[in-house]
This record gives structure tokens, sequence and C-alpha cells, in this order.
């Protein structure tokens, strides 16, 4: 009988929250088939307790004030000596800090490794990487190689459906989602926009997603005079339907690790327009399934966007590109073979 403890403290419902999310059923069947069982663990009082909270099994809650702090050491000690893991898989720092100090002589420990801000332990610990560059950076950083595996994300294939430049005589949207924050480069794309308006081009722009950027992001759309065509809608419950409303995809973040939402746009078959960084870059090919621009360059991105604009049959063929290379590569099968190995083979060391 094997036992998996799947930990996540995340408070939000971001990339990291769906990817334990997406996991989580993965590990269940693994667990089933070897007559065990998985245990997920969330954070008390985040958004993915309450989003789970009829889920059957249930998932497990802990705090998570801090990894160091005696009621959540405490807690999380409780469940690990109730559990008896033979696994304990952990989506970022907090939860793998917290369980390393928890975590029985002979449990396997596995780090899902989502940014490039992960601490390394070279005798017993697995690192899950979401990225080839992420694994890259492991390595470079004393991780042993045998212990470093490249696991990209992975979506569902999508209801929704994309119809890029379908409606004629209408402004083309362009669409972007994300958490508000600095690093995601909302405030390049404002100023993209802008010079796109400057030079003639009609284009409307929608971002959704919530965040501290909000009150900045405002004062620059209202600096530009762009009120009349970039719009924060908010938070979108369903991202692939607001995506597909969209005619091009803009993502112009200056860090990821293997980015959710631009998966989702390119498989509703968006042509999407990404900063050249790392992560974007193992997913689109420049001028074959997408757009690739320099990180932090308003006028490098309107540029971009203006061209995918100016030529919408080429851009459709962009997003059918984009669509048919993440079903093939990034589907929700292709990630449950890749994680079930994966587990087969860390299971083995026990």
């Amino acid at each position: 009988m094997t036992t998996i403890l799947h930990a996540m403290l995340g408070k939000g419902l971001g990339g990291l929250e769906q990817v334990f999310l997406d996991y989580q059923p993965i590990l269940e069947a693994w667990a089933a088939d070897h007559g065990g069982a998985c245990v997920g663990v969330v954070r008390r009082g985040g958004k993915v307790a309450a989003q789970t909270a009829g889920r059957r099994p249930a998932l497990q809650t802990l705090p998570a004030f801090t990894d160091w702090d005696p009621l959540t050491v405490g807690a999380a000690r409780r469940l690990v000596a109730r559990t008896r893991p033979d696994l304990i898989l952990s989506h970022g720092q907090r939860p793998a800090r917290l369980m390393a100090k928890v975590a029985p002589a002979k449990a396997v420990l596995a780090i899902c490794v989502h940014k490039p801000v992960f601490d390394i332990e070279t005798t017993r610990t697995h690192y899950l990487c979401v990225g080839q560059h992420l694994a890259d950076l492991a390595i470079a950083r004393g991780a042993p190689a045998q212990r470093v595996h490249f696991v990209p994300n992975a979506v569902k294939p999508p209801v929704a459906r994309a119809a890029p430049f379908a409606q004629a005589g209408q402004p083309p949207l362009i669409v972007a989602a994300g958490r508000l924050h600095p690093k995601k480069g909302f405030d390049v794309l404002i100023a993209a926009l802008a010079r796109l308006r400057d030079r003639g081009v009609e284009a409307r722009c929608q971002i959704a997603g919530e965040g501290d950027e909000r009150p900045r992001l405002e004062a620059l759309i209202v600096q530009h005079g762009l009120g009349d065509r970039v719009e924060l809608v908010g938070w979108r419950g369903d991202v692939s339907a607001f995506l597909a409303t969209g005619d091009v995809f803009a993502f112009p973040s200056y860090q990821e690790g293997f980015p959710l939402v631009l998966l989702e746009a390119m498989a509703v078959g968006l042509p999407a327009v990404s900063s050249a960084i790392a992560g974007p870059v193992e997913m689109i090919a420049d001028g074959l399934n997408g757009r690739l621009c320099p990180p932090g360059d308003p006028e490098a991105l309107a540029q971009a966007l203006a061209a995918v604009i100016a030529a919408p049959e080429q851009a459709v063929s962009l997003g059918a590109e984009a669509r048919n290379m993440v079903l093939a590569k990034y589907g929700p099968e292709q990630l449950a073979a890749r994680l079930s190995s994966l587990i087969d083979c860390m299971i083995s060391e026990t």
C-alpha cells in the first residue's frame, strides 16, 4: 500500500493552484491502482479549499502562517503521523520547507517547481519542473540530474473555440489575462496600445484579472487616453470562454514558468503575441504558431500586434497551428502519462 501526500498552500486561484488541481486526480488514480491513497492538502481558508468544499475524496486543510511557526508545523506533523506517506509532493516553497521538517525519514520528497525561486536539497528530493528552463536551472544549482524532471503543464481541451477576425468591419479585440502584478507587464501592453492608436490601428483590448496593480493600470489607461479602447474586466470564471471572444492574445510578461493562460489562449485557437522569455519560448515557434517580441518593449509589442492585425489570414493560421500543437502535446492524457511514469520512478526508491 502506497500513500501520497500532495500539498499546496497557495491562497488564491492562480496557475500554481490550478496545477495542483490538475495533479490531484492523477495522483489519486495512481494510488488507487496501487492499493493506496493520495491525500490532498490545501491552505485552510484559501480559495481552493472553498472551491473544493464538496469534493470527494475531500481535501485536507492546514494553516499556513509560515513554514516554521508552531501551529503550522504541529498541524503538519499530526497530518504526517496520521497518513504515514511514502511520497510527499509539494507545490511551492512554503509546503516544501514545511513538509521537509516533518517528513518520515524514509519518505521520498518531491517539489513541483513553478518559478526560479526554490531551495536545493541533494539527498532525497525530486524536482518536477514545469519548464525545461527550470529543470536546467535546478541542475545548475546542484540538484542531481537523475532527480530533476521536466513535467510541462497541461490544459483540458476547451469547449470554446476562437474565431479570430471573423467579424468583418469590427475593430479587432486584443485579449489578455492574468494577475494584475508588475511582472505581468500589462503596463507595457497599455503603452503599446497607445502606440497602435497613434498609428491609426483600430483595436480594442480587454484585460481579465485582479490584483494590486489595478489602480496603477487604471491611471495609465487614463493617462494615455485609452478609456474607450482598454477595459480591465476583472476575474473571469471560464477563462477559455473569455479568451475565445478575442482576435489576438497578448502576453507581455517579464517572468514565467510554463504559463497556463498562454496554453489556454493557444488551445482556443488564438494567435498569440508573447514576450520572448523562458517558458513561452518553449511553447511558441516565432512565425509558426505565434509571435515573440522582447519583454518590456512597448514599441516591439506594438509592432508585433500591428503585424498580426494587418494580416488576418496569417493570424488565423498561427492560431490554428497553436491549437493543434497544444492539444497534441499538452493535454490531460499527456500529463497523466508523464506524471504516472514519474511516480513509478520515485516510489521505486522507497
